[in-house]
């Protein structure tokens, strides 16, 4: 996870800023008053110790640095799997319409009981209330107007919030521009298969899973994260060196940087290259067309399944369909190049008995048999969780000849099974 400030704007005005991003709280009669998300925002509110209980949504708008609506979705995820409060999401109907129905395409999917198959829950209306500022929200002597992108908020009639005066000065568009002039471009051909940990973590901790792979002059980025042109710059990567995403599938801390991708495109004038599943891809469209609407025109769909691996100069992507709660499918993957073979087991539930009702062979150890190196998930908690616990991740590495590290997951010292470290570049050489 990036580093981030909280910083006092007046007495009763605090902010969160993070790489261009920023959320205000404002503290009132009726508690701490949020305005706006951003990537990570439910890490970023933990680690500053606010529990807020009303959360403005702005109109959608997003730069190079991300949008001010991602980030909700773990807001949620915190509530329902650590306990939390119910929030208030104060906006237009409209606004709030759109954020309510992308939340609804993947917080409320769920396993069964048994983690067999997926149900789709209520945990949306638990968590998410609707409040409609037409003319404006009241709650007792708090006021909050939400007008286009003004947003006004007053407590015992007097008005501690403007969102006009306190917009930042300078865009965030030209401090990407002024970083990115700071990092050295890399158009060197690779001989050799190299994996850079972008991210090891997930949506509760650390920087989220994501990884780029290079070989000769392809640049892939799995699951970009938030904040793509600072955090890869952290480990030396140039953002416009990327030449495809892939994403493995639709959960907010898969797509973080998916957003700012998009602004990066329509900003360079150059459609970024998408490879993934038709189903996850028709989900992004429907999600990111309101934030851009040109959005066929920004991507380069590149279809992938399991029947129909894809080859990129001299990189075969292959993947299955994994085991997990998303009815859009998630993927796993194998990267073939130089004669070396990376394998990615995407978020999945790996589970003997599971399997055996299942009667899956592509989610079986051997489907990683020919990899000499495997980025498996792991939970090491809860062996009844959705992801794989650390348990049986030991029988797929006792069950193929490949090395095999385990991401996805806080990082441990003495974690009883190797883990993929982040910022390391690992070559299969």
């Amino acid at each position: 996870m990036t580093c981030n400030c909280l910083t006092p704007l007046t007495r009763n005005l605090l902010r969160i800023d993070n790489c261009g991003m920023y959320v205000d709280l404002i503290k009132t009669s009726r508690g701490t008053v949020r305005v706006g998300s951003m990537p990570d925002i439910s890490k970023f509110l933990i680690l500053h110790g606010f529990r807020e209980e009303i959360v403005v949504v702005p109109d959608w708008e997003a730069t190079m640095a991300g949008d001010n609506h991602t980030g909700e979705e773990f807001v949620l995820w915190h509530a329902q799997v650590k306990g939390g409060i119910r929030k208030e999401y104060v906006g237009s109907p409209e606004t709030l319409a759109q954020m309510y129905g992308n939340l609804d395409e993947t917080f409320n999917y769920f396993f069964d009981p048994k983690r067999i198959s997926i149900v789709k829950k209520r945990w949306l209306k638990t968590w998410f209330s609707r409040q409609a500022a037409t003319p404006a929200y009241g709650k007792g002597s708090l006021k909050i107007i939400v007008d286009g992108e003004n947003i006004i908020l007053s407590d015992h009639g007097k008005i501690l919030y403007d969102r006009r005066e306190f917009k930042p000065t300078q865009n965030p568009d030209e401090k990407i521009e002024e970083l990115l002039a700071k990092v050295a471009r890399d158009n060197e051909p690779r001989q050799t298969l190299e994996i850079t940990a972008v991210g090891t973590g997930n949506g509760f901790v650390g920087t989220v899973a994501s990884f780029i792979v290079r070989f000769n002059r392809q640049v892939i980025w799995i699951d970009p994260c938030g904040y793509p042109a600072h955090t890869l710059a952290r480990h030396g990567v140039h953002w416009d060196d990327i030449t495809h995403i892939l994403i493995t599938h639709n959960h907010e801390d898969h797509t973080q940087g998916f957003s700012a991708c998009l602004k990066r495109a329509e900003h360079r004038k150059i459609p970024l290259n998408l490879i993934t599943a038709p189903t996850i891809y028709g989900l992004l469209k429907k999600q990111f067309t309101p934030l851009c609407p040109k959005f066929d025109r920004l991507v380069n769909f590149i279809p992938l399944s399991p029947k129909k691996p894809i080859n990129l100069d001299s990189i075969r992507v292959d993947c299955r369909w994994n085991h997990h709660f998303l009815p859009y499918g998630t993927l796993g993957l194998r990267i073939s190049a130089g004669g070396k073979i990376l394998g990615f087991s995407g978020d999945t539930k790996f589970d003997e008995t599971i399997n055996g009702i299942l009667n899956r062979d592509e989610l079986l150890p051997q489907w990683f048999a020919r990899c000499d190196l495997v980025f498996h998930e792991v939970d090491f908690d809860n062996p009844n969780g959705v992801h794989t616990h650390w348990k049986q991740v030991e029988k797929i590495i006792q069950a193929i000849p490949g090395r095999v590290l385990g991401y996805h997951t806080p990082y441990l010292a003495n974690a009883p099974l190797p883990l993929v470290l982040e910022g390391k570049t690992y070559l299969l050489e």
